[in-house]
């Protein structure tokens, strides 16, 4: 994301790296949809606000760092399907909400809903490379 971002608003790459290392993970992706409409509107892509297409990546993206977040802040335990698949049982960090934290129930992650994650992850960054090369081609158009 941050070489998109850099690429769109073609400016000094270590300003902008460092402007949107201080940014969490679904702030930059706010921040590169806001970005990116501006640019396709000043590029003639689109004149939509938001960007449709890129908006529903951005939201994809941001949906995908809340699946992570709620994967590492979780606790496991191996699971043995009846079918003598492994899998994991996973238990989210469970606090107390009267203390200002959440509960939340627990799921199983069987092989192939992880493996389906790893897809639209890999999915979602070839979609990302588009839109890089996209803005890369703009800024430096064939002769």
């Amino acid at each position: 994301m941050v070489e998109l971002t850099v690429r769109i608003v073609d400016a000094d790459p270590e300003y902008v790296a460092t402007l949107t290392t201080e940014l969490d993970f679904n702030a930059k992706a706010r921040a590169l949809d806001v970005i990116y409409t501006r640019y396709a509107q000043i590029h003639g892509l689109s004149n939509e606000a938001p960007h449709p297409d890129f908006h529903k990546l951005m939201t994809r993206i941001q949906k995908l760092a809340t699946r992570r977040n709620d994967l590492v802040h979780s606790f496991y335990n191996l699971l043995i399907t009846v079918d003598g698949e492994a899998a994991l049982a996973r238990t989210p960090t469970r606090l107390k909400p009267s203390e200002g934290l959440r509960e939340q129930d627990g799921e199983d992650i069987l092989p192939a809903k992880l493996s389906d994650e790893i897809s639209e992850m890999s999915l979602i960054l070839q979609e990302l490379e588009k839109y890089r090369l996209h803005a890369i081609d703009i800024s430096y158009p064939a002769k």
